[in-house]
This record gives C-alpha cells, sequence and structure tokens, in this order.
C-alpha cells in the first residue's frame, strides 16, 4: 500500500518493524510532520535558521527513538513534546549565553511581507512588539519546565485537553487544574521579569507614540498574536 493513504500510527508500526533497513515510511512521516515541526519551533525561537536547525535534530531524534514510542497513535503529540523541549532548550541556552544568540540573516534582495511592511511603517510598535516577545521569552526560560510545555502545547500548538493529558500522561482534570497554575506562574512572573514593558507602553501612549497599555494578563493573548504575525511574514 502506498505510504501516503496510511495513517500515522501504521507508519509509525512500520517503522518500528522495517527500520533502519527500509525507511520509505518514516519519510513519509517526515514529509508529514517537517514542516509542522518548524512552525512550532520557530513560534518559540522567532530565528529561521535555529528553527531549520532544531526541527531536523528533532526528526534524527525521532528516528532513533521510534522503537521506544509505545503508543504510536500518540505519534504526533510525542513529536510535538519532542520538538517544544529542544525549543525551550535552545531559549534557556541563549538566556544564560546571550552573547551566542543567532541573528536573523536579511536577504540581499529583501521583500517585505505585507505584514512586514505595515511593522515597517511603525517602527516603535514594532519595537515594543520584539521587547515584549523577549520578555515572553524570558518567562518561558524562567518558568518551570512541565509549565512551559503546557503553556506552549496549548497556547501555541492549541493541543485540545485531552491531546495534552495524553501527551504528559495525565488525568483530563490534572492537565487543567496544572494549566491553571502555569497561566497564574506566567503572570506572576510576567510582572516581575516585565514589568518595565508595561512602564515602557504606558510612558510612551502617553506622549503619543503608542497606542495602548498591555497588562500581564495579555501575555498569553500575544502568545498566539505572535504566532499569527510569524505566519504571515
Amino acid at each position: 500500500m502506498d505510504e501516503s493513504m496510511l495513517s500515522d500510527a501504521a507508519l509509525v508500526m512500520r517503522c518500528q518493524r522495517e527500520l533502519p533497513e527500509v525507511t520509505r515510511s518514516f519519510e513519509e512521516l517526515v514529509r508529514r510532520y517537517t514542516q509542522r515541526i518548524y512552525t512550532l519551533v520557530y513560534r518559540i525561537v522567532a530565528n529561521r535558521e535555529e528553527a531549520e536547525d532544531i526541527t531536523q535534530d528533532v526528526l534524527l531524534k525521532a528516528y532513533y527513538s521510534l522503537p521506544q514510542l509505545k503508543q504510536p497513535a500518540q505519534f504526533s503529540t510525542w513529536l510535538y513534546r519532542m520538538a517544544t523541549n529542544a525549543a525551550l532548550d535552545s531559549l534557556e541556552r541563549r538566556r544564560r549565553h546571550p552573547w551566542a544568540s543567532p541573528i536573523e540573516q536579511v536577504p540581499e534582495r529583501f521583500q517585505p511581507s505585507p505584514a512586514a511592511a505595515a511593522a515597517l511603517a511603525h517602527p516603535e510598535e514594532q519595537l515594543l512588539r520584539n521587547e515584549l516577545r523577549d520578555c515572553i521569552n524570558t518567562v518561558l526560560c524562567t518558568l518551570e519546565r512541565e509549565q512551559a510545555q503546557i503553556l506552549v502545547m496549548r497556547e501555541l500548538e492549541e493541543l485540545s485537553y485531552d491531546d495534552m493529558a495524553r501527551a504528559l500522561d495525565l488525568s483530563l482534570g490534572a492537565i487543567k487544574m496544572r494549566l491553571h497554575r502555569a497561566r497564574l506562574a506566567f503572570q506572576r512572573l510576567f510582572l516581575k521579569l516585565c514589568g518595565h514593558y508595561a512602564r515602557v507602553v504606558h510612558s510612551r501612549s502617553r506622549s503619543g507614540r503608542a497606542e495602548r497599555q498591555r497588562s500581564p494578563q495579555e501575555a498569553q493573548q500575544v502568545l498566539r498574536q505572535r504566532k499569527t504575525a510569524e505566519e504571515q511574514s
């Protein structure tokens, strides 16, 4: 049967039987998930070259780890969790060694997208968005890893509670409770670590150079807003 007609679970079971001698089933999984993993990782690290490297590393790790996957039907959540951890690890290294952070390279013949062109027309607002993105990354790095995972799964990957419960091997009630606690922890840390951001926006808004002040509670929404903006860039 053509691999493209098979479910993820069927492909995983084939991989577990056939790798490394036969790779067609794994190649089909790579075809299905490379762009999805790249998109998720890029939403977290906000650097294309870094996201490409992490995506390749995640797929390579998946290749060697597939024999240990006990529930083939959960391949996608297993892979997303692996990618989330890799991206958060990258943010943590960047926080510890900021001088080694990758710099986004601009093509020689840069043609901005409509969304990017609009941002260039309002550079101060774009600067504030970049500052907020960096603040959010700092908060994600400071949270307990499970809390950061849960927030990324829900706010960026938009996984259902059921998928999150399966990925983390927790009950539905436990997932909802931990997500609630993660959101509270996020808000507390955002206020502590990024309070200056709100003050800067407030100061600029009074001078007429920024639109409005953002509250710490809006940080969760900004995660999704950032995802939308990056999809359009």
